[in-house]
């Protein structure tokens, strides 16, 4: 998808800086450009349109900012997102640490800055966009799957029962059990799992290996190999 095909939102309080911003994505040919001045109007905004990319101003106005903004559409939509902020310390930065931050711009910015940075987010989501559609042409067509005589996991409400009682995993342990469900027998490695499940950040193998094992703590009726300096194997 070229730039100007794009839906993207600004998500600015101030008025010359979004005037600013509008200019520039004007000037690079972007059609459809929508503005907000808090998180409650981005997301009504986001609830009524469609959006493939924001760039959000962390310290906007109201009783949420831009980063828990930002967790609030993760939980969600998966909207790329790009923070504007006029502070380039790594704490404020480190709070924003959800999958969906595409890019950060410094302010004042210029608008080789705001051309960069969202080039790298494009190549990103088309990278992202690339894996996923794969991983879906990979997926069985099955509704569900029994991992043992007590365990079954079903596809479409990506749920883990026990004796038909709904077993409570965190968001990550659900989305590795998924994944491997739909993989049965085939070996996942470390990379894939990071790619998909760790949506552009940039995490160590330690934490895959972390997610890993709570879920086969959890489950210990559910056979999850390790694959040494590779991955894991769920295996029937």
């Amino acid at each position: 998808m070229k730039i100007k095909d794009y839906s993207i939102l600004i998500v600015e309080d101030e008025f010359i800086a979004t005037e600013y911003l509008y200019q520039i994505l004007d000037s690079f040919g972007v059609e459809t450009i929508f503005k907000a001045k808090n998180s409650n109007e981005a997301l009504d905004i986001v609830n009524k349109n469609h959006i493939d990319l924001i760039f959000m101003d962390i310290n906007i106005q109201g009783g949420v900012d831009g980063i828990k903004c930002s967790s609030l559409l993760n939980e969600k939509y998966f909207i790329p997102i790009i923070f504007a902020t006029a502070y380039s310390d790594t704490r404020t930065i480190n709070e924003a640490n959800d999958e969906n931050i595409f890019g950060y711009l410094i302010k004042p910015f210029q608008i080789s800055d705001v051309e960069a940075t969202l080039s790298v987010a494009i190549s990103n989501i088309n990278r992202i966009k690339k894996l996923k559609e794969q991983k879906e042409d990979e997926e069985i067509d099955i509704k569900k799957i029994d991992l043992s005589e007590k365990y079954i996991y079903y596809f479409d409400s990506k749920t883990l029962t026990f004796n038909n009682c709904v077993v409570a995993l965190t968001k990550k342990e659900l989305e590795v059990l998924d994944i491997l469900c739909k993989n049965i027998n085939k070996n996942i490695s470390y990379e894939y799992l990071k790619d998909i499940v760790w949506i552009n950040k940039n995490i160590s193998d330690s934490t895959v290996r972390d997610v890993v094992s709570r879920l086969k703590k959890k489950l210990d009726d559910i056979n999850i190999e390790n694959i040494s300096n590779f991955g894991y194997v769920l295996k029937k």
